[in-house]
């Protein structure tokens, strides 16, 4: 059963050729670019196999969703331009056979940072990826998800193989991806004040740190723990600050 790879880009030159090497043997690959003012169209369209579409960026469900539509085939594998297929997985896609459209199939992400593979908990994700586009959809503007179409839950099967991901150029990358989708225009408000955001962050790095054995990664791990607690801090301190404004600018 034919299985469509759907890739987001936007200035993604660092790893897609990686990411596209990596889609070699399927009949449909798709690049959908929003805007890229880097090499990320010119690298695309050196691919035989690769179509290479653009359009406007709203948010992750809706863009996913409006690639997907454009696909050849009604199972989609969406992949971002940091990410990769191992050889199983990309052999399990390609003899791909599904009897049930409702249901999702799921993986493993494999994390590297810094030119390494991450070997603690912070290294490995279950994600669910591959989806029948008919009876499944993306939804949620940030850290999308995947829905039936009657807005339930699907059912999910696991695959063999793994999607590799190395999503920061560096420490200063990681730090400010952190930052960004920490904005409340992207979240809304968090509730809670500084207290709160002090204690979420505190035990967002032991989460990270010491539960999920970042120490095992040196400094790798403390530097993903630490980034994941600043970025806890600022998302409840920033919708903290948002809504004093918004009070401040009512009683003015």
């Amino acid at each position: 059963m034919p299985v469509s790879i759907v890739i987001i880009t936007r200035d993604s030159a660092r790893l897609l050729r990686r990411c596209l090497d990596s889609t070699r043997g399927f009949d449909d690959v798709i690049v959908f670019d929003n805007g890229s003012t880097d090499d990320t169209l010119d690298i695309a369209s050196g691919y035989d196999h690769v179509r290479v579409l653009q359009g406007p960026f709203v948010d992750f469900s809706d863009v996913r969703n409006r690639a997907a539509a454009q696909a050849d085939n009604d199972w989609i594998c969406p992949l971002d331009a940091d990410e990769w297929l191992s050889d199983e997985l990309a052999s399990a896609l390609q003899s791909f056979a599904a009897a049930d459209p409702q249901t999702v199939h799921a993986f493993w992400r494999l994390n590297w940072f810094a030119g390494r593979q991450l070997r603690s908990k912070l290294g490995r994700e279950w994600i669910r990826r591959v989806y029948h586009r008919r009876q499944v959809r993306f939804a949620g503007a940030v850290h999308e998800h995947l829905e039936c179409l009657d807005g339930s839950r699907p059912k999910v099967e696991p695959m063999p193989g793994a999607v590799h991901h190395d999503p920061y150029s560096d420490v200063g990358h990681l730090f400010h991806k952190r930052w960004y989708y920490a904005k409340p225009a992207l979240r809304g408000a968090k509730r809670g004040g500084p207290l709160a955001a002090s204690l979420r962050a505190i035990w967002r790095f032991l989460r990270g740190y010491i539960f999920a054995y970042g120490f095992i990664d040196g400094w790798r791990g403390f530097a993903i723990a630490t980034a994941d607690a600043y970025g806890v801090f600022l998302k409840y301190l920033w919708g903290f600050a948002a809504r004093r404004a918004d009070a401040d600018a009512q009683s003015a």
